[in-house]
């Protein structure tokens, strides 16, 4: 078992699709489909399940992946142990993206760093599920960093703050609460919400303040960019709990309202895991982030 096995492994298990491997390692399908078979009758096993139309991992491939990951984290770190510092960096960083980010320039960042790391597969994912999906891929090894919206405290994560933002009540402009100085949960807990579907940390952190209170709430409208609550809230869909700095398209519509018996904040963050040394990669990229911070953008 050699790593090119474990590099057409891990692109291909990326990718589910023999093809875009193919061009993104730069060989032929056949050589590609051969380094394949041969890593699986090294290890005795099927790791990918190929019809004509689809790739998809078998039992063995998923639980491999991680696996194969950490293994090429290891040679790396072996080489660098003996390798000059200014030696080039090699292998592959899957980096986890929150949809609708902009504050961090990824395009940019993925860009400076190719630039400077050529040698280095580079590529971004996102989850369906928000943060709690991409804190999960990180702990289970899928993915190498990723930015995500919550307070985090978890043995298994390092965590480096990018941004935190304060939530206040956010309700249209014509609203019976628009003009108060400040409100109570209890005083909003009877309205529908506009909020991020669960696993969000947007969701988790006001559903998880809502609890502490001994309240419920109803959420009427689930979206699934952050950026876009204000301007459901501002055609009377409901209220919610925002960072004010995310009411800019909503205009003179909506009205933020200080809360009197909660201090929640958002952070938006990038985590990676504690349980696995990080590789030089991983160092590289996380050294370029302030430098791709966009100031004009709220999130």
């Amino acid at each position: 078992m050699d790593q090119k096995k474990l590099e057409y492994f891990i692109t291909v298990a990326e990718e589910l699709n023999f093809t875009r491997a193919a061009q993104q390692l730069h060989v032929t399908q056949s050589t590609l489909s051969a380094g394949i078979k041969a890593l699986e009758q090294d290890l005795r096993t099927e790791l990918l399940v190929r019809s004509t139309r689809s790739v998809r991992l078998t039992e063995a491939g998923s639980a491999f992946l991680p696996e194969a990951r950490t293994a090429i984290e290891a040679l790396d770190r072996a080489r660098a142990a003996v390798e000059p510092l200014a030696t080039g960096l090699r292998g592959s960083l899957t980096v986890g993206v929150l949809s609708g980010l902009t504050v961090i320039d990824v395009p940019a960042l993925a860009g400076d760093f190719h630039r400077r790391h050529p040698e280095v597969r580079l590529r971004t994912e996102t989850s369906q599920r928000g943060t709690s999906g991409l804190i999960e891929r990180v702990k289970e090894g899928h993915l190498d960093v990723a930015f995500v919206g919550a307070d985090i405290t978890d043995a298994l994560l390092r965590v480096r703050v990018i941004k935190k933002y304060q939530v206040q009540l956010l309700v249209p402009a014509g609203h019976r609460l628009a003009l108060r100085k400040s409100v109570r949960l209890s005083d909003v807990a009877a309205e529908p919400f506009v909020d991020m579907p669960t696993g969000f940390g947007q969701r988790r952190l006001v559903d998880d303040a809502f609890t502490r209170a001994g309240l419920s709430r109803r959420v009427l409208i689930e979206v699934s960019d952050i950026t876009t609550i204000a301007e459901y809230v501002s055609h009377g869909l409901g209220v919610a709990l925002l960072p004010p700095d995310f009411t800019e398209a909503a205009g003179d519509a909506v009205r933020s309202v200080p809360l009197a018996d909660a201090r929640l904040s958002w952070t938006l963050s990038v985590i990676a895991s504690a349980t696995r040394s990080p590789t030089r990669a991983q160092h590289a990229l996380l050294d370029l982030i302030p430098h791709h911070i966009r100031r004009d953008r709220v999130f």
